[in-house]
């Protein structure tokens, strides 16, 4: 039985990209324990990705909705996000990609009292705006990605057009060999505009994208200020590339805690 279950939790994140504690518990007719058992046991085999909450697949063909990524690490990109909002100041203009973390950072601004102009591809965003008269937001449109609620171009050269104080970014990517990559041919386009364009640029990501390498190159880390994260994998490492390439690294600090 036990067996059948965790090909099942297999299968069910194959297809959706993520899953909640609480979804499989229901599911499965088990207690939450066990499947936190689960989690973890396939989590140590290297089979799935393991999170707050959840968990998520290594093996998921297309990017996890946005409406399934806001609900993971809930606690930890509100922490990275407050790092961010440190940094940038009042009446900056920032970049901003459709990331679930990114978009956290920008509400964590205005509910700071900043004043923010951002240009993104972001629906999420846009959606923000229109509810608070502290950020003017721009955007060259595109087609619409439902699951990522953003615009897609191939016309992201018309991001030229625009500058910014800061990039916050979040791709799928961070590699010390590999630099900064992305899964999608057009967000990748996006992303090295961006860097070209601002002052500074900022990766916030959690530790699920350190160490990873995705189709499309964006940058090497040289052209990056600085990177926010939840929790380092091989520090030794990292704050040895931080040196070489000249950025910050930054952890925050996390209590554990139950699913």
């Amino acid at each position: 039985m036990k067996f059948e279950r965790l090909k099942e939790i297999e299968n069910i994140l194959k297809l959706n990209g993520s899953v909640s504690v609480n979804d499989l518990s229901t599911r499965f007719g088990v207690s939450k324990e066990t499947i936190r058992k689960d989690l973890d046991y396939l989590s140590s085999k290297k089979k799935i990705g393991r999170v707050h909450g959840g968990a998520y697949s290594f093996e998921y063909n297309k990017s996890v909705p946005f409406h399934a990524r806001d609900k993971m690490l809930v606690d930890e990109k509100k922490e990275i996000s407050s790092l961010a909002a440190e940094i940038i100041k009042d009446g900056d203009t920032i970049f901003v990609d459709s990331s679930t973390t990114s978009v956290t950072v920008v509400k964590k601004l205005l509910s700071d009292g900043k004043k923010i102009k951002v240009i993104t591809n972001s629906l999420a965003c846009a959606d923000i705006a229109l509810k608070n008269d502290n950020i003017d937001l721009y955007t060259i449109g595109g087609s619409l990605n439902k699951s990522n609620i953003s615009f897609e171009t191939q016309n992201s050269e018309l991001y030229n057009f625009y500058n910014a104080d800061y990039a916050v970014i979040s791709p799928s990517g961070i590699d010390i060999k590999c630099g900064v990559t992305d899964k999608s041919d057009c967000s990748s386009k996006m992303l090295r505009v961006f860097i070209s364009r601002a002052k500074h640029t900022l990766i916030v990501a959690d530790h699920s994208k350190l160490n990873s390498v995705s189709t499309f190159a964006v940058s090497p880390l040289c052209n990056i200020d600085g990177i926010i994260t939840d929790k380092i994998i091989d520090k030794e490492s990292w704050v040895n590339a931080s040196h070489k390439d000249s950025f910050f690294i930054k952890e925050i600090e996390t209590v554990d805690k139950k699913d």
